[in-house]
């Protein structure tokens, strides 16, 4: 063997799921991991996809397809525990670290299927304090201001309606929730309510649904959407591009009822059983150093998002813009995303209406969804 090949780094790779321009963590992932390969004898390498490539590539693990070292990705993934071959996280390592609540977005049963290193994931209203000069707290606000802000050519609201985690709040809204004993509940009046809803409102201009990689953020910057029902994640590209224009309060709150948001967290993975691999070592060293407090203040200082660590999350707090500090109080309205390894089939199904309901009827989205379900749930052989 040549020395060439004898000093060969390691090289450790990362899926990372990117979520457009506005998707600025990636700028810090790629900072730490310059920075570990730089202290260390291996080479960190991410790779970034969008969520939806990411979930199917996870879900080929288990045949025999390609998987990383890490995947980086939201906690709700941990659902694909079986499918993605994910390795069981040595749960006392992090107990002293995060909190028993920030634990357990990633955990089945009581076992642990990865680390959280970000908290939050959650949706707030974004709004545009020039076109809504007091916070739209609920829907009648929105339809009370649409007549002006139409005249303008300005949407009142928009969202990323093609993604079941932005239709959760108009479910729940209307007293829906996916998960029920422990079984996906998705085939309830709830969902078509609100399916009605969405379609009612898209077809008189009140809303709009837009990709949230792109048209939802950008139009919104450009002045051309009142306000954004978008994830926490997206704050920083916001902050820097609005400034003072951006406000945000709570999700609103429908006739019918108050518009509820999932937490959660976004974490290592080891997908295709990494940990039980020689690189299990290193994978645990790379993972203690995302969680340092030097990496959760890049993390909470460079991009503003909302670190694990609680240590350093109530530094944040001390120190954060009116802004920030709402999206953090914003969590304590939320709802713990449920991690049953069910949930995949109700976003996929959720998922499959939605592509309907802008050219075909409510029904046709609502049957849709329910057949999707029983049969991702009969391929699972979980029905």
């Amino acid at each position: 063997m040549s020395e060439s090949t004898n000093n060969k780094k390691k090289e450790l790779i990362i899926w990372h799921e990117f979520d457009g321009p506005g998707d600025t963590s990636i700028e810090v992932l790629e900072e730490i991991c310059r920075l570990y390969s730089e202290r260390n004898d291996i080479n960190v390498t991410t790779e970034v996809m969008n969520i939806k490539v990411m979930g199917e590539r996870i879900g080929e693990v288990h045949r025999g397809g390609p998987s990383p070292h890490i995947a980086f990705a939201p906690s709700d993934m941990v659902g694909y525990s079986d499918i993605g071959n994910l390795s069981k996280v040595p749960s006392d390592q992090y107990a002293g670290l995060l909190s028993e609540r920030v634990l357990s977005t990633m955990t089945i049963g009581n076992e642990l299927y990865g680390v959280p290193i970000l908290n939050g994931n959650h949706l707030v209203l974004y709004y545009n304090n020039e076109l809504f000069p007091q916070a739209p707290l609920t829907w009648a606000d929105i339809e009370e201001a649409a007549p002006a802000l139409l005249s303008q050519g300005v949407t009142p609201i928009a969202a990323d309606l093609a993604q079941s985690y932005w239709f959760i709040p108009f479910f729940t809204a209307f007293g829906g929730w996916p998960m029920k004993d422990g079984m996906p509940s998705i085939g309830e009046p709830a969902m078509k309510e609100a399916l009605a809803f969405v379609k009612e409102q898209i077809g008189q201009g009140t809303l709009a649904s837009l990709d949230g990689s792109n048209g939802l953020i950008e139009q919104f910057i450009d002045g051309k959407i009142g306000a954004i029902i978008c994830g926490e994640w997206i704050f920083n590209h916001l902050d820097k591009h609005l400034q003072e224009k951006l406000s945000i309060c709570r999700l609103p709150r429908l006739n019918a009822g108050q518009a509820l948001t999932f937490s959660s967290s976004i974490g290592f993975m080891y997908p295709g059983g990494s940990l039980e691999s020689e690189m299990r070592e290193d994978i645990l060293d790379f993972t203690n150093f995302v969680l340092s407090e030097e990496c959760q203040l890049m993390w909470a200082n460079k991009v503003q998002r909302i670190p694990a660590d609680e240590k350093v999350l109530q530094q944040l707090i001390a120190t954060s813009s009116s802004n920030k500090a709402e999206i953090i109080s914003q969590l304590q309205f939320s709802q713990p995303m449920p991690n049953d390894r069910s949930v995949i089939h109700v976003w996929l199904s959720i998922a499959e209406g939605l592509q309907l309901l802008p050219n075909h009827s409510v029904d046709d989205a609502f049957n849709a969804m329910n057949k999707k379900l029983e049969e991702s749930l009969q391929n699972a052989q979980l029905a």
